[in-house]
């Protein structure tokens, strides 16, 4: 349940920081980038730890069925942080 919460929220997230009227708000908020970044490099290191969700060769095929709340959860924060860093030179030197 709390992955799925996680989840969702991000893609909340990753839906605000699409509105050009919320982004300049986000993008301001101190913190927000630094996370995302800290949890995408945490996550890549979870999948090179161990075969879980998060390893590389876990990759689905398009005819599997997505039914792992973490399907998606990298790409997420990775447009979590595009969104953060698009027309934000201070954010886009912090990447």
């Amino acid at each position: 349940q709390e992955a799925l919460v996680t989840i969702r929220l991000l893609d909340v997230l990753c839906e605000m920081t699409s509105n050009n009227g919320q982004l300049e708000h986000l993008q301001a908020l101190p913190g927000l980038l630094e996370t995302a970044i800290d949890t995408l490099r945490l996550t890549h290191l979870a999948g090179k730890q161990a075969v879980n969700i998060f390893t590389a060769t876990h990759a689905m095929t398009g005819q599997e069925e997505i039914s792992h709340p973490a399907m998606g959860f990298k790409s997420h924060l990775i447009r979590l942080i595009g969104n953060l860093c698009y027309k934000n030179k201070e954010n886009q030197d912090k990447v």
